[in-house]
């Protein structure tokens, strides 16, 4: 009886597996990743003049600014003192930037595994106050921008992926 309940279990796993190369093909032309090396990363944020938003993320308000973020890009700055004419300040260049607040003249932001502290109390004068590493899990697919497409996971060694080749 028990060789019986083996057999009939062994010959079950062998037709289930048999069928999953043929339902769960294996792809070899993933995405390849674009990395920006850990020493690089860590340099950022740099504050640099205004661009495009080019897709918005989160908005955060904060006195009369406006804090734009755009996803694993940055976060841009508007001066919104006049409604009808706001003013685009900056943009910080923030790699793996999704959230982003701000208590007392500080800007808490994520950066893929980190968390960055910018003083904007002089928001012509930003300063980096800090910068935390490895707070957060890190997800090598963070930045995939099309969910039908196979990506790679990369070397984590080289670095973060900022992107995807198309």
């Amino acid at each position: 009886m028990k060789l019986s309940i083996n057999l009939f279990l062994f010959i079950t796993a062998t037709v289930v597996l048999s069928g999953c190369t043929e339902r769960y093909p294996i792809y070899d032309d993933c995405k390849e990743p674009i990395y920006m090396s850990y020493k690089e990363f860590r340099e950022l944020p740099r504050i640099e003049k205004p661009k495009e938003i080019k897709k918005a993320g989160k908005i955060y308000i904060y006195n009369d600014l406006l804090f734009i973020n755009e996803p694993n890009k940055g976060i841009h700055i508007i001066d919104n003192t006049n409604k009808s004419k706001p003013i685009k300040k900056y943009f910080i260049n923030l790699p793996g930037n999704i959230d982003i607040s701000v208590k007392n003249g500080y800007l808490y932001a994520d950066s893929f595994t980190d968390l960055v502290v910018l003083d904007i109390r002089d928001i012509d004068n930003i300063i980096k106050v800090h910068r935390e590493e490895n707070v957060f899990i890190y997800d090598p697919l963070q930045t995939q921008t099309d969910r039908n497409a196979f990506y790679c996971y990369g070397d984590k060694e080289k670095g973060v992926i900022i992107g995807y080749k198309d």
